[in-house]
C-alpha cells in the first residue's frame, strides 16, 4: 500500500506540473464543488470520551480551505442554487461549505476557521434534536458501548442477537462498523430501526449507569447547537440554516406520511425558530427516492444535497445535488484530481 500511494502521489506531482490537473479545473470552471462536513474538532480538545467516529481536526480544516482557496471562489447556498437554475452567471469554480447534523463544534470550532476565508456555510439541522439538545443514537451507542468496555457483549432484541467485541477500543472500532453496516442492509424501515438503537442505548446505559445525555451538553464532540445560537449567527449574517429532517431518518426508509412529516415539520420549525425562509434539504445518510424528491418539491423545497459524488452543473436535479467528503489530509495535486475526476 505504501509503495501504490508513492507511485500515485509521484504521477499527481507530474500532473500538476505540466499543467493537466489545472487545465482539468479550468475545463470544470463552471460546475459547482460542493463539500461535506460533519464534526470539527481539536484533537487537542479535552474529553470525557474518545468517538469512534473520526474528527475532521481544525488545523487540518484551515490546512485544507487554505489550499482550496487559492483555487475556487467560496459562495453561498443561495449562491450556489441561483447559479444552478440559471437566475444568475456562473462564477468561476465556485464552493460551497456544508454542514451536516448541527453540531456545535461546527460554531464553536470551524466557523471561526471559515470566516478566516470569509465562507459563509450552509448547517443543515435535525430540528427535533436542537429542540431537545439530546445527542444522536450513532454518538448515543458509541458512548453506551465504551462504558461497558473490557468484554463481549451480546444484547437480545426481538429474537436477534446483536453482539460487540468490547474488549479493546480497536476491536470496537470494527465491531460498531460492521453492526451499522449490517442495520443499514437489514432494515428498511427506519422506524423500527431506531427502536433498535433506543432499546440497545437503554440496555447498554442502565448496565453502566452512565449515558451520554447526561454529559453531552458540556461534550464537545457531540453536543448539539442551539436554538439560541442560531438566532445569533442568523442575525449577524454570519450562516446560513437549513433542514436535514426533524430526526435524522433515512427518507427512503418511511411510509409516505412519516416522509412528509418529517420534512414539513422541520422546515415549519426552522422558519419559526428563526424567522428565515428554510428552502434547502440535507438528505441523512443520503438516502433518498422517487417520492421523497416529489414531496420535497410539494413542501415548498428549492433544492436538496444528496451524498452521491460528484461537481453540480446547470442540467443537474436540483433535488439530488452531489458533494464530496471533505478532503483532509491532501496535497494540491491530490485535491486538483480528487475535486475534478468525478
Amino acid at each position: 500500500m505504501a509503495v501504490k500511494a508513492f507511485i500515485k502521489n509521484i504521477l499527481l506531482k507530474i500532473l500538476f506540473q505540466s499543467g493537466l490537473l489545472k487545465f482539468l479545473h479550468h475545463k470544470n470552471r463552471y460546475k459547482i464543488c460542493v463539500l461535506m462536513v460533519h464534526g470539527v474538532m481539536d484533537i487537542d480538545t479535552k474529553t470525557v470520551w474518545s468517538p469512534l467516529r473520526k474528527q475532521l481536526p481544525v488545523k487540518e480544516f484551515d490546512r485544507t480551505l487554505g489550499m482550496l482557496a487559492q483555487y475556487y471562489h467560496f459562495i453561498t447556498v443561495q449562491q450556489s442554487i441561483d447559479i444552478l437554475s440559471g437566475k444568475v452567471p456562473p462564477i468561476d469554480n465556485a464552493l460551497l461549505i456544508t454542514f451536516d447534523d448541527g453540531y456545535r463544534n461546527n460554531i464553536d470550532y470551524a466557523l471561526p476557521i471559515c470566516e478566516k476565508y470569509n465562507i459563509k456555510p450552509v448547517l443543515f439541522v435535525a430540528t427535533n434534536h436542537v429542540d431537545s439538545g439530546l445527542p444522536f443514537w450513532f454518538d448515543r451507542l458509541d458512548y453506551a458501548l465504551q462504558q461497558n468496555m473490557g468484554e463481549i457483549l451480546s444484547l437480545h432484541y426481538k429474537n436477534e442477537v446483536y453482539s460487540f467485541d468490547a474488549t479493546n477500543y480497536i476491536a470496537l472500532a470494527s465491531s460498531y462498523k460492521k453492526f451499522r453496516d449490517i442495520c443499514k442492509n437489514k432494515f428498511n424501515d427506519d422506524i423500527e430501526l431506531n427502536n433498535l438503537f433506543n432499546y440497545l442505548c437503554e440496555t447498554l446505559e442502565n448496565r453502566s449507569s452512565a449515558a451520554l445525555k447526561d454529559i453531552c451538553h458540556e461534550d464537545d464532540w457531540s453536543a448539539v447547537v442551539s436554538w439560541n445560537t442560531l438566532k445569533q449567527l442568523i442575525s449577524e449574517n454570519r450562516i446560513d440554516v437549513a433542514s436535514h429532517t426533524q430526526d435524522h431518518l433515512r427518507l427512503d426508509c418511511l411510509e409516505e406520511s412519516k416522509i412528509l412529516s418529517q420534512l414539513k415539520q422541520s422546515k415549519v420549525c426552522i422558519e419559526k425558530e428563526l424567522a428565515v425562509k428554510c428552502d434547502y434539504f440535507c438528505y441523512p445518510n443520503g438516502n433518498y427516492n422517487k417520492l421523497s424528491k416529489q414531496l420535497l418539491k410539494e413542501v415548498g423545497y428549492k433544492a436538496a444535497f444528496s451524498t452521491d459524488v460528484g461537481l453540480c452543473q446547470s442540467e443537474d436535479d436540483l433535488m439530488a445535488l452531489k458533494r464530496f467528503n471533505f478532503p483532509a489530509h491532501k496535497t494540491i495535486p491530490e485535491l486538483l484530481f480528487l475535486l475534478n475526476t468525478k
